[in-house]
């Protein structure tokens, strides 16, 4: 929220939503309840695949046939913020040099981001808590089910049980996650590093943060996090340019407009 506030400039006017799973629910609530025109905008993360359109933020929800929320195209906000033409002129220092920085992260943390990728997908297909239901199908708020006896209630317990348990099993499969493990792990090659565009469309840019820490300290930045906070405040400091250098903001501010 501290770096789009001042590329927003109020409009919209911002709020810190809470865990990306809670915003959804609390912008529906927002419009149904309070009839305010609330929206939200979330990292992707492990969640999604990267999209085929790069140009501009993702639609990931809609409320009544209007658009409600959008997820960045890149892995999270540090994604952007490490982006060679930001950090360049932030450092400053040569955008070669920031490539190879990135790409040496990259080439460090490869496999435990092939790892980190196979376990949001196989986080993906499990059922949520919630599909466990504690009451049956059909039932109205204040009602109870038409056979009470332990043989039937039993009996639909049980059947509820394994059928959650039978998809857990499925997703978690040991020969299917290694199939897709090995699957990411071989995307994620040397060409794929020597793409600073597909690391950062694909990493996580707070690991790529840490796996720079080296090439940080030699340019003088105590650690990771004081490096995050330097291009936090750049982009603060320089919203226009910020936008000059992110297309995907610039079409971000016009799809929130947009909305509201």
């Amino acid at each position: 929220m501290q770096i789009l506030t001042p590329i927003l400039g109020g409009d919209p006017l911002l709020q810190q939503g809470g865990s990306k799973n809670s915003l959804k629910p609390r912008a529906g609530t927002e419009r149904r309840e309070n009839k305010v025109t609330a929206g939200y905008l979330r990292d992707r993360d492990f969640d999604y695949d990267p999209p085929g359109d790069l140009s501009r933020p993702t639609l990931d929800s809609e409320h009544d046939g209007t658009p409600l929320g959008w997820r960045w195209c890149r892995h999270e906000i540090e994604n952007y913020l490490i982006d060679p033409a930001v950090v360049s002129e932030a450092l400053p220092a040569d955008i070669r040099d920031v490539e190879e920085a990135i790409r040496q992260a990259a080439a460090s943390i490869r496999s435990y981001e092939a790892v980190r990728w196979t376990i949001g997908i196989v986080r993906r297909d499990l059922p949520p808590q919630y599909e466990l239901k504690t009451r049956p199908d059909g039932l109205n708020e204040i009602d109870l089910p038409p056979g009470l006896e332990a043989l039937d209630v039993n009996q639909w317990a049980l059947e509820s049980i394994e059928a959650h348990r039978r998809r857990i099993v499925a997703t978690t499969e040991p020969d299917a996650v290694r199939a897709t493990l090995d699957r990411l792990a071989a995307r994620f090659d040397g060409p794929f590093i020597a793409n600073v565009a597909d690391v950062l469309l694909w990493f996580s840019g707070k690991d790529l943060l840490a796996g720079m820490a080296d090439w940080l300290h030699a340019q003088g930045v105590a650690s990771p996090g004081a490096f995050r906070a330097k291009l936090r405040d750049w982009v603060i400091a320089n919203p226009v340019r910020a936008l000059e250098l992110l297309p995907e903001r610039s079409a971000m501010i016009d799809l929130l407009r947009a909305a509201g």
